[in-house]
C-alpha cells in the first residue's frame, strides 16, 4: 500500500452513544467562532464538536469516532501504514450504528488549512439520508460545507475524557472545541496530545473534568501554555490552570451561576504552571 493509491470505498466503524443530541443542538447554535490569531485570545465555546458533543446527530443517534483499517489522515496513524491523504476524496464510509443500521458518509473534498497550520488536512464530509447528503458538520454563514479534522480517539459524550478508542479517529468540526484546540496548535502528531485535551476541558470551563460546562459561548479568553504553543498576550483576571482531567484550580467560574461542584479547586493563588498545569487563562 502506498501513498499514491487511491481508495474508493472504504469500511469503518462509528462508536455510537444514543441520547442529549436535543440538549446539546440548543448550546452548539451559537459557537461559529474562529480561533482569533496565532496566540492568546480566542473565543470558547460550550460544544466539544459540531452539532452533538461529538460528531453529528441524526434522528437521536449521535456518533463519536471512526475506526480504519490501514490509513492515516492527517497524524491519525493506525496499524502503522500511512497514505497521502488527498486520496481519501471521493471515498465512502460505511457506518455500522448502534441501532444495527448503517450509514453512507462520503468525502467530497479535501483541502490543507493555511499558514502555520498547513500540515492540516480539512475534509468536506457528507452524510447520506432520506432526503439526499447533508454536510456532516453543517453550514458556514455563506452557505459552503463545514468541513472537520480527523483527529486520533474518541471523547465521552457524558464525561469530555478522552480515549484512544482502540484505533479510532473523531471527524471534529471547524469552530467547535476540539478542531479549536488542534489549529490553536495543539496538535497530536506534534507531541502536543495532552495539551489538546487540556484545551477542550479550558475551552468548555469543564472545572471538574466531569463533562460539564461552566461557559457562555463566544466569551473571550487569553490562554498561553508551558510549551511555547500559545503565549500570554493579555493582562487579565486568571480563570483557571488545566491538565487533560479538568482544572487543577480556578479562581473564577465563567458564566456559571453558582460554584462548581468540585468547590475545593477554588483557589485565589490559582495561575501558574508549578503545580503541573499544561495551560493557563485568563479571562477578560
Amino acid at each position: 500500500m502506498t501513498g499514491g493509491m487511491r481508495f474508493k470505498t472504504l469500511s469503518a466503524l462509528f462508536l455510537i452513544t444514543v441520547g442529549c443530541a436535543d440538549t446539546e443542538v440548543a448550546k452548539t447554535a451559537v459557537t461559529d467562532q474562529e480561533v482569533v490569531g496565532g496566540n492568546g485570545v480566542s473565543m470558547n465555546g460550550v460544544s466539544m464538536n459540531g452539532v452533538s458533543v461529538n460528531g453529528v446527530s441524526m434522528n437521536g443517534v449521535s456518533m463519536n469516532g471512526v475506526s480504519m483499517n490501514g490509513v492515516s489522515m492527517n497524524g491519525v496513524s493506525i496499524n502503522g501504514v500511512s497514505m497521502n491523504g488527498l486520496d481519501f476524496i471521493g471515498a465512502t464510509l460505511t457506518a455500522s450504528l448502534s441501532n444495527g443500521g448503517t450509514l453512507a458518509l462520503h468525502i467530497d473534498d479535501i483541502d490543507p488549512l493555511t499558514g502555520a497550520n498547513d500540515d492540516i488536512l480539512a475534509y468536506e464530509v457528507s452524510v447520506a439520508t432520506d432526503t439526499g447528503p447533508t454536510s456532516l458538520c453543517g453550514y458556514e454563514a455563506d452557505g459552503s460545507p463545514r468541513r472537520a479534522l480527523a483527529v486520533p480517539g474518541t471523547w465521552n459524550l457524558t464525561t469530555g475524557a478522552w480515549s484512544d478508542g482502540g484505533g479510532t479517529f473523531s471527524f471534529a468540526c471547524r469552530a467547535a472545541s476540539i478542531a479549536k484546540c488542534v489549529e490553536m496548535g495543539y496538535k497530536t502528531w506534534d507531541g502536543f496530545a495532552d495539551h489538546q485535551h487540556a484545551c477542550v476541558r479550558m475551552l468548555r470551563a469543564d472545572y471538574c473534568g466531569d463533562g460539564t460546562p461552566h461557559t457562555v459561548n463566544g466569551t473571550p479568553i487569553n490562554i498561553y501554555d508551558n510549551a511555547g504553543v500559545q503565549a500570554d498576550t493579555e493582562s487579565w483576571q486568571i480563570d483557571g490552570e488545566w491538565t487533560a482531567d479538568g482544572a487543577l484550580c480556578f479562581n473564577h467560574y465563567r458564566g456559571a451561576a453558582t460554584m462548581p461542584s468540585c468547590s475545593q479547586k477554588y483557589s485565589t493563588s490559582c495561575g501558574s504552571f508549578s503545580g503541573g498545569a499544561l495551560l493557563v487563562n485568563e479571562r477578560q
